[in-house]
């Protein structure tokens, strides 16, 4: 088999699919290694299997989904392939694509196979070599390129992209080996860390009430700066708090648990559309309407019946008083809890159940115009293996496409340029 190519990529996740497209395309002959025994598992694991596969928004919009410094950093990889670019280019392999709320992009089929199938094909249709279960073990640096060492042999190429991943997500092949793989070539690596997570709490009542969702809500941090405020969808774990909305603060919670500044107050407000007047007239009107009813009943008209059930027997009230016994100042507690429901966040569940990983390849050391490594020249960076994370719908994997086309063009250009 042919050991000499224009570029070797490591990491056959979504990130190192595109590298490996966009290089071929740009007239690169290349070989893309994948350590497991299939290409792209991450992806088919996204959007809960129905692959959230971009934001639908302007560049503008896609970079607000990150922190300044890495949306900085994005910026002209977010430029070469724009969202609506995504978009037409999955169009293109015959992908029908549909916008769902805030702006998340999914095949119609809901099937993240659909995607992956049409990437793999127009892969193979540009000329890329893949090959799966041959884990690397090195990258050397020579005088006219690199060696790759491989579980089978070793490969020599003028460019070496490393699209490896994090550690988040680990049972779909994510070790962080190229942390270490950039470490040797001289990189720094800002410590990984969980993002999009679950969050632990103080609390041990919500496995009480594991699995249940709460719909159009809205939950607030309170990290003694300003309040970090999310609206949607969350759900209670056997440990804590999940789903979309407690993803999303988890970004901004997993830097100040890890250095001692938690624990953290967080509070649901399970009636975001009324404000406390509007809140306490419907209670009034509830409470008035139904003299007999016991307070448990009558909870149950306003939140899911095991969510009252923690209301009576976790916040000090008596199920079988009756409406028309509510006191004023019970009125007023249940309307501040009703408002700003209490948990204490203590942790974030761990790295290998994380959607994301935080931390990553130094973006100092990268060249954001070309994701060109500004230590080895030739190396060349994509997806989760930099040190950029951001919100749930569709910013991470569209960070992968637009970091991977981007090194995989530059690549290409940097082989054919070693050449003349």
């Amino acid at each position: 088999m042919q050991t000499m190519f224009d570029t070797v990529i490591i990491g056959a996740g979504p990130a190192g699919i595109m590298a490996a497209i966009s290089a071929a395309k740009a007239g690169a002959s290349v070989l893309l290694l994948e350590a497991g025994a299939k290409p792209g598992r991450k992806l088919l694991a996204t959007g809960g299997g129905r692959c959230n596969v971009t934001h639908a928004g302007s560049v503008q919009s896609f970079l607000e989904g990150f922190d300044t410094r890495a949306a900085r950093f994005l910026k002209s990889a977010a430029y070469a392939f724009p969202p609506a670019e995504a978009m037409r280019y999955f169009e293109s392999l015959g992908i029908s694509l549909k916008t769902e709320r805030g702006d998340r992009v999914f095949p119609v089929s809901d099937r993240a196979g659909e995607i992956l199938d049409a990437l793999l094909l127009d892969m193979r249709n540009a000329g890329v070599t893949l090959l799966t279960s041959v884990p690397v073990s090195g990258t050397e640096v020579l005088e006219d390129g690199f060696a790759v060492d491989a579980v089978d042999r070793k490969y020599h190429s003028r460019t070496v992209i490393l699209s490896t991943g994090g550690l988040s997500m680990r049972r779909t092949g994510s070790t962080g080996a190229g942390f270490g793989f950039a470490r040797v070539l001289g990189h720094t690596v800002q410590p990984p860390r969980p993002s999009l997570v679950p969050l632990v709490t103080e609390e041990d009542w919500p496995r009480e009430v594991a699995g249940l969702a709460l719909k159009n809500v809205e939950l607030t941090a309170r990290t003694g700066g300003k309040p970090i405020r999310r609206f949607g969808e969350m759900l209670f774990t056997h440990h804590g708090i999940g789903g979309p909305i407690s993803l999303e603060i988890s970004r901004h919670l997993t830097d100040i648990l890890a250095s001692g500044g938690g624990p953290v107050r967080v509070e649901i407000d399970l009636k975001p559309a009324l404000d406390e007047k509007k809140l306490d007239a419907r209670l009034l009107r509830e409470l008035q309407e139904n003299p007999r009813r016991q307070i448990f009943t009558v909870l149950t008209t306003l939140m899911p019946v095991s969510l009252a059930e923690v209301f009576v027997t976790r916040f000090g009230f008596n199920r079988e008083t009756t409406a028309a016994q509510v006191t004023r100042e019970e009125r007023i507690r249940l309307r501040t809890l009703l408002k700003a429901f209490p948990l204490t966040v203590t942790a974030t569940e761990p790295i290998e159940t994380a959607l994301v990983t935080r931390g990553g390849v130094s973006l100092s050391e990268i060249n954001p115009r070309t994701m060109e490594s500004r230590l080895r020249p030739g190396l060349f960076f994509a997806g989760e293996v930099i040190d950029a994370d951001g919100d749930c719908g569709g910013y991470n994997l569209h960070m992968c496409w637009a970091t991977g086309l981007l090194a995989g063009r530059s690549a290409a250009s940097s082989a054919r340029g070693s050449m003349e």
